[in-house]
Parts: C-alpha cells; structure tokens; sequence
C-alpha cells in the first residue's frame, strides 16, 4: 500500500502517541485495524485525562506555586500564565482523545487512499513527499522551548521539586503532541496533493488536444474523465474526512497556539518595563522562555497552515481546468456541468472543527488579532501599574 509506504517515517511516533491507530497488514485485502490497537489508544487517553485533570486541579489551585519568577510580575500576568498552563493541558488531552475517538474513521480514510493508488499508480503515479525538513524544524523550535523551560523552572525559579517536574512533564507533552500532529498532519495532506496534482496534470492533457478526433477517441477520452472525475471526486471525500479526523485537534491546538503568543509577547513585553523601571540590576525574567514559546509555536502554526492551503489549492484547481476541457467536446459538456456545479457551491477547504478556515492567511490573521489583544493587555498593565502608585503615595 503506497499510502502506508508514504506516511511510514511518521506513523509509528504518532501511534505511540495515540493520535493514530496501530493497524496490520501490508495490502488492501488484510490491512485492519490491529488486535490491540484501539485498546492502547484508549489507555493512552484514559491516562491523559485522569492526569490531566489531577494537573488542572493542582495547576488551579496552588497557583502561587507554579511563579517562575517570584515577586517580578503583577496579578495579571501571573493570572494569564495560570491559564495558559491550563490551556495546555487541554490541548493534548483533546488530540488524543479526538484521535481515538476517530480511530476507525482515521483507519477507513487510509484505506480508501489505499484504493484510489491502485488506479493511480496503474497511469504512473510515483511520486512521494518527505516531511524531513519541516520535521526537523519542528523538532528544533519544540525542543528549545522544553531545554529553556528546564532552565528557568529548574534554575531560576523557586518552584518546589515536585511541582518543577509536573510543569516540565506539561510543556513537554504539549511540545511532543503538537509537533507529533503537526508532522504528521503535513505528511497525509502533502500525501494527499501529490495524487491530486497528478490527476490535474492528466485532466489538463485534455485542454492541450487540438480538436476531437473519431468517435472511438471521443468514447476513450470521455471513459477517461468520467474515470478521473470519479477519483477526484473520491479525493475529495477523502479530504473531507481527514478535515474531520483532524478537525478537533487543531481547533485546540490553534486556540491555544493563539492565546499562548499573545501571552507570551505580553509577557515579553512585561518583562521589559519590569527591566527599564526596576531598581534591581540583576532581575530575573523570562524573556528567553516567551521568545522560544512564540517561535515554536509560529513555526507549528506556519508547517499546518501551509499543509491545508497545498491541499486545497489543488483541489481548487481542478474546477478551473475543467473550466477549459469543456469547451473541447459536448461529449464533455454533461459530466462536466455536474462537477462543477458541486464544486462552485463547495469549495474545498480545511476548518478547525467548521470554526474557522486554515490555510495561508490564517498565519496573518492569527498576528492581526494578537496586535489587537496585546494593545488591550498594555492598557490593562497600565492601569494596574497606576493603582499601584496610588496606594504607594
């Protein structure tokens, strides 16, 4: 099974990791889900979510003990890292429990894969991607927010043993589950555009025949696009249950990428008037901790949201090639009017759970809206500062 063969570098992490059922079965005819696979995905997430809500718990409640930099930060920000390490633990905990949930769906979506490469590689297709670069990247950025957490939490914090440890093991899931999904999720839907650039590559032979031969080419070209209309078609069903296989993970990763960049850019930004109005020289801050947060989180934010464009791009593309075919034959004309009739009304796109569109711009928005809070947390900051002199004089 090419699909199998195609995602090979990241099943296996991201089956350890619950996200993704382990199957057996190398061909379409035995290829199942495996005996213990679901039952380790549910032990998987059933961990997670007792854990996760013995940390919530402790998190919530012993807030004071969780200060990075005791006495440095006001309320505010300390209120809004408390959340943010809850939103954290969220974040994981839905990836995996919306992995298993959709463990048999994730596995009949490969499998229909499966089976559109045994068309597609009977015309040619060869192709494969590899996701060793934008893997590496992410492992990098992923791995350098955990090292410098581990030095301001276990160096310059005075955070208690225990507690050091359970803020460690968060943001060391959080950086492993986000990074995991991310790869992976840029290998199926790169997976997924390489066989769609190749039917549009075959549809568009069609716009580059001079006229219409004899009735027997016209039979042969018209059996030819109904056939690659229908695996276009199936494709795009495909697509849309990946979106949601996938949909609930990435609508929890991005909301908490977006409040943890925002945060951390406040945060920053704290950590600056902290250092300009402070009488203490040798203040501690976490300016290095917010800076590795941002670029992990931007570079995750950057690998998935140009996955999902690659996909829908292409997918898109298909409409305007057969735009072009129909004009070359009315054998054409009819098989072609209902596509793009369903294609006009639904264009194909990937969503964080129907909530909002994920593609290139989304990177762009994401940034916009951070400007926006962070003008409305200065202001705040401002405020607290200013009653704080009050009560001083």
């Amino acid at each position: 099974m090419k699909i199998l063969d195609d995602i090979r570098a990241m099943a296996l992490p991201t089956q350890v990791c619950g996200l993704l059922p382990f199957f057996s079965g190398e061909n379409e005819d035995n290829f199942r889900l495996g005996r213990w696979g679901r039952w380790y995905g549910r032990g998987v997430a059933a961990l997670l979510l007792v854990s996760s809500a013995l940390l919530c718990q402790d998190v919530l409640f012993a807030s004071q003990e969780y200060r990075l930099v005791a006495g440095s930060l006001g309320d505010t920000e300390e209120i809004n890292r408390t959340i943010e390490t809850l939103f954290c633990i969220c974040s994981y905990t839905m990836m995996v429990l919306s992995g298993v949930h959709n463990a048999s769906k994730h596995w009949g979506t490969l499998r229909d894969v499966a089976r559109i490469d045994e068309y597609l590689e009977a015309n040619g297709f060869r192709e494969s991607y590899s996701c060793r670069l934008p893997g590496a990247l992410v492992a990098a950025t992923s791995t350098s927010v955990v090292l410098v957490a581990f030095y301001y939490v276990h160096i310059l914090s005075g955070i208690g043993a225990r507690r050091q440890c359970v803020l460690m093991l968060v943001y060391s899931l959080q950086m492993l589950y986000s990074g995991v999904f991310a790869v992976y999720l840029r290998t199926v839907l790169k997976s997924l555009a390489l066989r769609i650039e190749f039917l549009n590559r075959r549809l568009d032979a069609f716009t580059r025949q001079e006229g219409p031969g004899g009735r027997r080419s016209d039979r042969e070209n018209w059996r030819e696009l109904s056939n690659l209309i229908e695996v276009f078609c199936k494709l795009r069903y495909i697509t849309e249950n990946m979106n949601s296989v996938a949909g609930v993970g990435l609508l929890f990763f991005f909301g908490f990428a977006f409040y943890t960049v925002t945060n951390q850019s406040y945060l920053a930004f704290s950590t600056l008037t902290a250092r300009s109005s402070s009488e203490h020289a040798d203040l501690a801050d976490t300016m290095g901790l917010s800076c590795a947060w941002v670029l992990a989180e931007t570079v995750t934010m950057a690998v998935i949201c140009s996955s999902c464009d690659c996909l829908a791009s292409a997918a898109n593309t298909t409409s305007q090639i057969l735009a072009r075919v129909y004009g070359k034959s009315k054998e054409f004309q009819n098989i072609i009017d209902k596509f793009l009739t369903k294609s006009i009304k639904q264009e194909v796109q990937f969503t964080a759970y129907g909530f909002f569109a994920i593609d290139n711009s989304t990177l762009f928005k994401i940034f916009s809206a951070v400007t926006t809070y962070l003008v409305i947390l200065v202001q705040f900051k401002q405020l607290e500062d200013s009653k704080v002199e009050e009560v001083e004089v």
